[in-house]
């Protein structure tokens, strides 16, 4: 006879969720859970109870019958009560710890301690039973969800890697109008202590500030284009566009910040250019047509007016091809210079070759030209033809506003270093030095000596001849042969040019592609010493 009564619930009470959680305070990660350990006694015993009644009853119907000695009805019940009530708390026992070790994960802050701590809390179940199996089954839980943790840690490195190697500045801005996040090139521009700091505090445009707000309220983007001027005058392009924060957050602003100087100065440098070119050829067309109109009108008939017009107007058409030739040198240069040259040429024919033309210039002021070439220098990769455009520009600025009765001189040697900015990935270099004891420039002047038509000294370079592109034209020449031009001077003592271009005995290693175009924008390294202007 049997009793089929079923067996009562002794199942875990529920674990706590996230939801509960968020009504009870949870305990800090340090501290151990305060639900006290509970007791498997009750439990046990009434689940003892229960579970051997049938038992009981058996045996009761058994010695009613007469099959079973009274003696023995005691002796089997309490055989049952014990055996039954073993292993009832051995089991409950066990459920009870892994409920207790459950309930401090679902209080806890920081789950990660109290996983570390699960095997010595749970080691007391044992191996078998329905605790163990709920133990075990727990065990490759929490292996898949280390596993699943670890992939996330990364794709979260991984995401942060990437938003720091965005080269443009790169902020998040939570509905306080906070910044919780920034990449490197945010840092960078805005300071390293920008996270958490109000938005009003980092960028001062109310522009941007309207726009971040109407972007938190409404969604959506925007984009405006601001200037900054600190730590340097720079150009921005602001785009703004809201997403998600968390669930149940407000949204956040992303603010992206592309740099748009580089393209604002190339825009006014080709206005600049287009305007230099006007009035470079203005001038002198201007003079031409005035002296045509003197020599068909009044001075038609006067011979010695004739003389001296013509020596003038030849002057400027002279003038006037100095810069169209320079233009189209320049121009050329510029087509070529994505690609190195890779001959090999010596600096010493060259040398000599250009001061042989000037030697005559120089003796008109009472100058000398001496040349300096130390022994058994090794070639370098070059153009010879545009080398000696550079040597012929260097030498004749140094002669041009070198004082009268003074000495210009040209060295070139191996160079003990390079400068930063040179860019070729060999640091083997020969260099080439054009000193000269003129008056110097000042400082001021030094960022804007290789630029087109820029003149230290704008008359007396155009009565010297100067067109304005000499320093232009070294700068692209040098850029080409993937070299560095340095400039140094003090004002009432003179200037020294310096060139550094790849040594020749190993095949150039020149940067790549998308370097070399940057490297075209600004090829040449400007110290903070005095220099020479363009002539």
């Amino acid at each position: 006879m049997t009793d089929e009564r079923p067996i009562p619930d002794i199942s875990l009470p529920p674990v706590s969720g996230t939801h509960e959680r968020a009504e009870r305070p949870a305990t800090p990660a340090s501290a151990p859970s305060e639900t006290p350990q509970p007791g498997p006694a009750d439990g046990a015993t009434r689940a003892t109870l229960i579970l051997t009644l049938p038992a009981a009853l058996v045996l009761v119907g058994l010695t009613v019958a007469g099959h079973l000695p009274i003696g023995l009805l005691a002796g089997g019940v309490g055989f049952v009560l014990v055996a039954t009530y073993l292993l009832v708390r051995r089991h409950l026992s066990g459920l009870a710890r892994l409920r207790h070790h459950l309930d401090e994960r679902a209080n806890s802050a920081d789950i990660e301690p109290v996983i570390e701590r699960r095997m010595a809390a749970l080691r007391p179940i044992g191996e078998v039973g329905t605790a163990a199996s709920l133990a075990s089954a727990l065990d490759k839980a929490d292996r898949r969800m280390a596993e699943h943790l670890a992939v996330l840690e990364g794709l979260s490195e991984t995401r942060a890697a990437v938003i720091d190697s965005i080269p443009d500045p790169l902020l998040q801005i939570n509905a306080r109008m906070q910044v919780s996040a920034a990449n490197r090139a945010a840092r960078k521009q805005f300071g390293q202590q920008i996270i958490d700091r109000d938005l009003s505090t980092v960028i001062r445009h109310p522009d941007v500030l309207a726009a971040v707000k109407d972007a938190l309220a409404e969604g959506g983007s925007d984009e405006i284009e601001i200037e900054i001027a600190a730590p340097i005058e720079r150009v921005f392009n602001v785009r703004m566009q809201a997403v998600p924060d968390r669930p149940g957050h407000p949204p956040a602003v992303l603010m992206l910040f592309v740099d748009l100087s580089a393209v604002r100065r190339a825009e006014q440098m080709r206005v600049d250019f287009v305007a230099n070119v006007s009035h470079e050829l203005r001038t002198p067309l201007a003079t031409l047509v005035g002296f045509i109109e003197t020599l068909q009108g009044p001075a038609r008939e006067d011979l010695e007016a004739h003389d001296k017009f013509l020596a003038i107007m030849r002057g400027q058409a002279d003038r006037m091809t100095r810069l169209v030739n320079d233009l189209l040198s320049l121009s050329r240069i510029e087509i070529n210079e994505h690609t190195p040259p890779t001959d090999h040429t010596a600096w010493g024919p060259i040398l000599h070759g250009v001061k042989a033309t000037l030697d005559l210039e120089a003796k008109r002021k009472d100058m000398r030209v001496r040349v300096e070439i130390e022994q058994d220098l090794p070639p370098v990769f070059g153009d010879e033809d545009e080398l000696a455009q550079v040597v012929q520009n260097l030498m004749d600025n140094a002669i041009k506003y070198g004082r009268a009765g003074t000495e210009v001189t040209v060295a070139a040697r191996r160079a003990d270093r390079v400068p930063a900015s040179y860019p070729a990935r060999q640091d083997r270099a020969v260099v080439l030095s054009v000193r000269d004891r003129g008056e110097g420039i000042p400082d001021a002047h030094i960022p804007r000596l290789t630029e087109r038509f820029y003149r230290v000294d704008t008359a007396r370079s155009r009565e010297l001849g100067g067109t304005g592109l000499g320093l232009a034209i070294v700068k692209h020449i040098v850029s080409r042969h993937r070299g560095a031009l340095t400039v140094e001077s003090q004002v009432g003592e003179g200037s020294t040019i310096s060139v550094y271009l790849p040594q020749a005995t190993t095949p150039l290693e020149t940067v790549k592609p998308q370097t070399a175009r940057a490297t075209r924008q600004a090829p040449v390294e400007i110290p903070r010493v005095d220099a020479r202007g363009p002539r």
